[in-house]
């Protein structure tokens, strides 16, 4: 249980100069923008790398022969996406690479769903 402020105690705050508090502004805003971006970095290799899972898994039902004529076209879409989400990592310039990781969500996402539907 808190007592509080006992009497005859002086709470004393520091006088912090305009350029401290300036520095220290700016480094808490370089922090912040560096956790976004490493999250960003981690929510894309994420993505990716579950588009590049479920790819290798499609492969895998291809080579035990689990494939007939209906679901191949799924099936090879789901690849498609793997492929592209494993581009990801290839390309360098952020916009580009932002496009390149939808289009790898889209098939795959297309490919699930269509396996799904035909089942």
């Amino acid at each position: 249980m808190s007592r509080g402020r006992r009497p005859g105690s002086r709470s004393v705050w520091r006088k912090v100069p305009e350029e401290e508090h300036a520095e220290a502004a700016e480094a808490y805003r370089d922090s912040v923008a560096r956790l976004q971006a490493t999250a960003y970095r981690n929510l894309r290799q994420s993505i990716a790398f579950g588009t590049i899972i479920w790819a290798v898994l499609v492969a895998l039902m291809i080579v035990i022969g689990d494939v007939t004529g209906a679901r191949l076209p799924w099936y090879a879409a789901s690849i498609v996406g793997g492929a592209l989400g494993l581009s990801t990592y290839a390309v360098r310039e952020a916009r580009a690479r932002l496009y390149v990781l939808v289009a790898a969500v889209a098939f795959t996402v297309a490919g699930l769903v269509g396996v799904l539907l035909v089942e």
